[in-house]
């Protein structure tokens, strides 16, 4: 019986055990163990896929003869797999970041105890063929990361947890009637209600149009709010600037995605026949262009490192839902790619940001200025996070905005010219931000107050260093990626043919 990917979130729950009956003397080093646990993950769900090819796992959870039918249902496909590489090794390199940033942090067991419940929460999510299972998962995320926020972040940070918390219940209630909605008409066709996807995509193409777009605006809200689609964002800026940098690099570098992730499993399948028509494409590439151009036009305007890179992520979900939004292969390719190398960029920046904290002790671009002179290493390695996040070619994200881009003038609306030149645009606010985040921490005049300042410890820069090379290497070559996801897609508009 196949128990992959039960065994690497069991390792990842049964981890959080095991931390707590460390010794405390161990302090920030339980950071080791916590990459451990998550790379032998990564491991395991690694060799599940590569060795099958989509790789299934399922058991009987409730069977109520006449009125419930579920099972656990996990299944890893072309789609999967990349949302959940990008999750486990920016998750993994954040566990290491920790190690150097929590050194002198209170409560540190409890803080990793956290962190792997969180990293469970996303891994069982991106891994659920089951609506509910699904929603369990997405609510442990919540958990953990309200905690999270509130007991180590900065300035007012129970304040902001609260709200992040307030946010994303609101989207987990919409969340919750469209699948009892789905639940429902799977009455009429199996006697009984069930809420495996596969049996739920056999009668897709039967579902009423009205309620297609009851379902899609319920899933567009409930997904949107953890994406932060304008107007849907409100608590990002904060929650990503008073949050403890490592988790502000989960939050920014995986979390918001699975967001996407989920309108692409389970809002597509089932509201296609709405989302492709003329107005519903029109009226989502609209909020793409809008969350696109607003997240950007505010980071250019911060003076908060952190804050600046906040908008700049909700900036960079415009350009992913863009490419859900066209609807085809090639511009779902384009943002799922992106989602990855999002990933590693956004992850390294906002470490780089938690250098200035941690390090300098500062985070106002006020009061930064020439520490490429002092710290060579950090700067270089924040110089390729600004070039990817700007678009430029030879790294990661400059392919993924190409086949965004070519996606969008593939799509069917007869607006799409404007569209993309208006995302082509969008581009030069990118680079603008990001020319203000080097300038203005790196190259300005140094402040006497920073002449004695260098770069981190080793397990603070190393993490660096693995997302920026990864960010070239599969910025020169990203056919590994976007083979998998290819047929992924493949697959996945094959299913939509049904539909």
């Amino acid at each position: 019986m196949k128990m992959l990917v039960s065994l690497s979130i069991y390792l990842l729950l049964l981890g959080a055990v095991i931390v707590y009956l460390l010794p405390s003397r161990l302090g920030s080093k339980i950071g080791y163990v916590a990459f451990a646990l998550i790379a032998a993950a990564q491991g395991i769900t690694h060799y599940a896929y590569v060795n099958s090819r989509p790789y299934i796992e399922r058991f009987t959870w409730v069977d109520i003869p006449g009125l419930l039918d579920m099972s656990l249902y996990f299944k890893i496909d072309g789609i999967s797999f990349v949302f959940i590489t990008i999750t486990l090794t920016v998750s993994a390199l954040a566990a290491i970041y920790s190690v150097g940033y929590m050194d002198h942090a209170k409560q540190v067991r409890m803080y990793f105890i956290s962190y792997l419940l969180y990293v469970a929460g996303m891994l069982g999510a991106l891994t659920s063929f089951n609506l509910i299972q699904f929603f369990l998962f997405w609510e442990l995320m919540l958990i953990p990361s309200y905690f999270m926020i509130a007991e180590w972040g900065y300035g007012d940070s129970r304040r902001v947890a609260f709200k992040y918390f307030l946010y994303t219940q609101l989207g987990s209630i919409l969340l919750i009637i469209a699948i009892a909605i789905l639940g429902s008409l799977s009455i009429s066709e199996y006697g009984l209600m069930v809420f495996d996807l596969d049996a739920l995509y056999s009668f897709a193409n039967e579902i009423p149009l009205g309620i297609q777009r009851i379902l899609l605006i319920l899933m567009l809200i409930g997904f949107g709010v953890k994406m932060a689609l304008v107007p849907l964002h409100g608590w990002l800026p904060e929650a990503h600037a008073e949050a403890p940098t490592p988790i502000s690099v989960i939050l920014s570098g995986v979390m918001i995605e699975i967001g996407l992730y989920g309108l692409v499993r389970f809002t597509i399948p089932f509201t296609y026949g709405v989302w492709s028509t003329e107005f519903f494409t029109n009226f989502l590439l609209g909020i793409a262009i809008l969350t696109l151009f607003y997240g950007g036009l505010m980071a250019l305007v911060q003076r908060d490192v952190k804050r600046l890179l906040a908008y700049s992520s909700i900036s960079q979900m415009g350009y992913m839902f863009l490419g859900i939004a066209a609807l085809n292969i090639v511009s779902l390719e384009g943002g799922v790619y992106h989602v990855f190398s999002h990933g590693l960029l956004k992850a390294l920046l906002f470490m780089v940001a938690g250098v200035m904290i941690h390090v300098v002790g500062v985070r106002s671009l006020d009061k930064l200025g020439g520490l490429a002179r002092r710290m060579p290493i950090t700067a270089s390695l924040a110089i390729i996070g600004a070039m990817g996040i700007a678009g430029l070619p030879g790294i990661a994200a400059f392919i993924s905005e190409f086949m965004i881009f070519g996606g969008v003038y593939q799509s069917t609306t007869s607006l799409k010219l404007i569209f993309l030149v208006a995302a082509v645009l969008g581009s030069a606010v990118s680079a603008a931000y990001m020319t203000v985040f080097v300038r203005e921490i790196f190259f300005r005049d140094l402040p006497t107050e920073l002449d004695t300042v260098k770069d981190p410890p080793l397990t603070m820069l190393l993490p660096m260093a693995v997302l920026a090379l990864l960010a070239i290497v599969f910025g020169v070559y990203p056919k590994p990626v976007l083979d998998i996801l290819l047929t992924g897609l493949e697959n996945f508009f094959t299913m939509l043919g049904g539909v």
